[in-house]
């Protein structure tokens, strides 16, 4: 398939850049929306199999794709004081799974642009807590912000382009 390269395409504008990535906004279903300083994670491979039978008259393997697995999502955020929020959505997690109301929520990670528009959106499915690390200390630190963690277990996402 030929690629266009047609004046009239948008990737030959002189307006056109890649999108800058230090705009976004993050959404968990039932929690108050929180401002995150980066999101990382958001990865999913393909597994091979591998076969070949005895009366094969090749010798290699022949490979099929095998299972999806999403990596786990990394939250980071600074430490503010009075802000429990990722401490509390740990301890809330460890409160509904001892008591059999485990919750697994939806996650939307939205891209912005220069104006606040929606430009990509991944909804990401059935995350639940798996770590959370509060700040570390370091004495020697010159001006950093204590920055606390919460690692999130996910069944998948998508990804769409626009708002």
């Amino acid at each position: 398939m030929a690629v266009d390269y047609s004046e009239s395409h948008p990737l030959n504008g002189a307006d056109f850049w890649p999108l800058a990535k230090f705009a976004f906004r993050v959404t968990i279903e039932d929690l108050v929306e929180l401002g995150f300083q980066t999101v990382e994670g958001l990865e999913v491979e393909v597994s091979i199999m591998e076969y070949r039978d005895g009366v094969s008259g090749v010798l290699h393997k022949s490979k099929r794709p095998g299972l999806v697995t999403y990596s786990n999502i990394t939250l980071k955020r600074g430490e503010f004081i009075g802000d429990p929020h990722i401490k509390d959505w740990m301890h809330l997690y460890q409160w509904e799974k001892t008591t059999n109301r485990t919750k697994r929520r939806e996650l939307i990670i939205e891209l912005l642009d220069e104006g606040d528009e929606v430009m990509i959106t991944w909804t990401v499915k059935g995350a639940f807590p798996v770590k959370f690390t509060p700040t570390a200390l370091d004495a020697e630190a010159d001006s950093e912000v204590a920055v606390q963690e919460i690692e999130l277990a996910i069944e998948s996402w998508t990804q769409e382009y626009g708002g």
